[in-house]
């Protein structure tokens, strides 16, 4: 099963997606939305961000295995 974007209503029934992987973890839960447009640009937004985005540390830490790099 592929990585995929699951649209539904909450216990309160507000429309929310998750990122879900092919295993089935849950990777995020959006905020509410109000109708299905909203939350449909949002998944846009989000793949969009996710392929382009750019990895930011800000923990102050590097990783054993990239130390020495």
């Amino acid at each position: 099963m592929a990585t995929q974007f699951n649209l539904y209503l909450d216990a309160d029934v507000c429309l929310r997606f998750q990122l879900v992987t092919g295993n089935g973890d849950v990777l995020l839960t959006s905020e509410p939305f109000e109708d299905e447009d909203a939350a449909i640009a949002a998944i846009w937004s989000v793949r969009e961000a996710a392929a382009n985005g750019r990895i930011v540390d800000l923990t102050g830490s590097v990783p054993e295995s990239h130390a020495a790099e």
